[in-house]
């Protein structure tokens, strides 16, 4: 098992694409004695909790990118929660932990994508999610989520995972931006897509099509991917990338191929102008699963999940989401100190067409020093077909006329 944090590199500084991952454990703790048959516990001790009969409430949250992030009461502190259906844990941030001097009990030091990482293990944490209470409190996992900073996540002490989720139904209003968590049936979704707990009880799995082929899936909230393919469903699917794109992790970058699905459903839903990256699934638990889909297509939906009853309900936007953006050049790179440092240029795009490599810095965008507002509005708003000297901060210049490549 381990815990990732993953952010794509833009044409700005590592931003809103955060993966907060955790692959299979033995054991994951419950959210209440009803979860038993459905999820195993990590811990003797785990948390029970009290729901009325209306649920906690409709929880309102303010938009972060792509993630459901809402306000909850932990052992009596307001803060907040990532909605996380890729994790099989229940976490508190270790920075909390220590200001709030929470007994920690190290229990594994699982291998991710930057090392080892200590996971802990703190009892008695109460947990408030709206009305719903924590009856009895019960032990969390304790993880470093500092690196959820980089990805815009500030101010999230906790991540909610399966254990939580699995034994109940909740909604997501992306039209009105609120959570709500109920009990099982209370929506019913009988006429919803399939879903079930995957491998080791610990994923969200539906199963989608991909040019015709049906791929088994992981439901993953937690992360602002579109759409993840392991390899060997690229292949049996016949995906053909047309570009790739790079990642910055705790072990640093890597670089995955990118392009555009033409035909890919969940359900009996069709979704357009969806793109998928290759790789990566090292961590998904079991080749069972051949796919991850994320927040970037599950943003378009508001969202009814009732694992117990094994179904997801999906339901177009009344305001369709902002459009994802595509880059138009092909750089990837980060703003300091009035530089703009590349650490990836795309493969077939117009920064490859000028012959731009990592490590380049840029100081200027058509004469305008750079700044973070430079790339933010006048770059990243420039029109196709225009071209634009960029000025290296080695003197010499470049030339790049801007397109669609993927």
């Amino acid at each position: 098992m381990f815990f990732r944090v993953n952010s794509w590199i833009r044409e700005t500084n590592t931003r809103a694409t955060c993966m907060l991952l955790a692959v299979y454990a033995a054991a994951t703790p419950l959210a209440a004695q009803e979860a038993a048959s459905t999820l195993p516990a990590t811990f003797t001790n785990p948390p029970l909790f009290w729901m009325p009969d209306a649920g906690s409430g409709w929880i309102d949250f303010s938009p972060q990118g792509n993630h459901i992030v809402i306000p909850v009461v932990l052992n009596g502190h307001p803060t907040r929660a990532l909605i996380d259906t890729g994790v099989d844990q229940l976490i508190v941030s270790k920075a909390y932990a220590d200001v709030h001097r929470l007994p920690l009990t190290p229990w594994a030091k699982p291998v991710g994508s930057g090392g080892p990482a200590q996971y802990y293990t703190t009892p008695s944490v109460a947990l408030d999610v709206g009305a719903f209470r924590t009856s009895k409190p019960g032990a969390f996992t304790v993880v470093d989520l500092s690196h959820l900073t980089g990805s815009g996540l500030n101010g999230v002490d906790v991540v909610i995972g399966l254990p939580l989720l699995g034994p109940f139904e909740w909604q997501v209003d992306q039209d009105h931006h609120r959570f709500r968590l109920l009990k099982s049936g209370s929506i019913p979704v009988s006429d919803g897509i399939p879903i079930r707990v995957g491998p080791n009880n610990s994923r969200l799995v539906t199963d989608v099509s991909i040019n015709g082929k049906s791929v088994s899936s992981m439901i993953d909230t937690g992360s602002d991917d579109e759409i993840s393919l392991a390899s060997e469903a690229a292949e049996t699917t016949g995906f053909e990338p047309q570009t790739d794109i790079a990642s910055i992790g705790m072990g640093g970058i890597s670089v995955q191929s990118l392009g555009r699905l033409t035909d890919f459903m969940i359900g009996t839903r069709k979704v357009t102008g969806a793109y998928a990256t290759i790789g990566g699934n090292d961590w998904w638990g079991s080749k069972e699963i051949q796919a991850l889909v994320g927040m970037g297509v599950l943003r378009a939906y508001n969202m009814t999940l009732d694992l117990s009853a094994r179904r997801m309900m999906l339901e177009p936007r009344l305001q369709p989401a902002a459009p994802i953006y595509r880059s138009s050049s092909g750089v990837q790179g980060f703003v300091r100190d009035g530089r703009w440092s590349i650490a990836h240029v795309m493969r077939n795009s117009p920064a490859a067409a000028a012959s731009l490599k990592p490590g380049v810095e840029i100081c200027a965008v058509d004469d305008k020093p750079v700044t973070q507002e430079l790339i933010d509005g006048y770059w990243r708003q420039a029109a196709l077909a225009t071209q634009h000297v960029l000025k290296l901060c080695d003197g010499t210049s470049r030339t790049i006329t801007l397109r669609s490549f993927y």
